[in-house]
């Protein structure tokens, strides 16, 4: 048997080249609750960009590490 040399998902996404087009206009809405230890949700904003030619909705948050 041979063995294969295993990536991380991470190190393989960071070779993926997409096109993207991001509008300059996103809507804000009230801070979704994350569940990640020592950070709170500052902000939560969502918008529609297009990736490779579709329209795909997108999430994007501001976090802050918590008191």
């Amino acid at each position: 048997m041979t063995k294969r040399k295993s990536k991380s998902i991470l190190d393989a996404i960071k070779h993926v080249d997409l096109d993207i087009k991001v509008p300059d206009k996103t809507n804000e809405i009230k801070p979704l609750k994350t569940h990640i230890l020592g950070l709170e949700t500052e902000k939560t904003e969502i918008g529609v960009a297009e990736v490779e030619g579709k329209k795909t909705v997108y999430i994007k948050m501001k976090l802050r590490g918590g008191s």
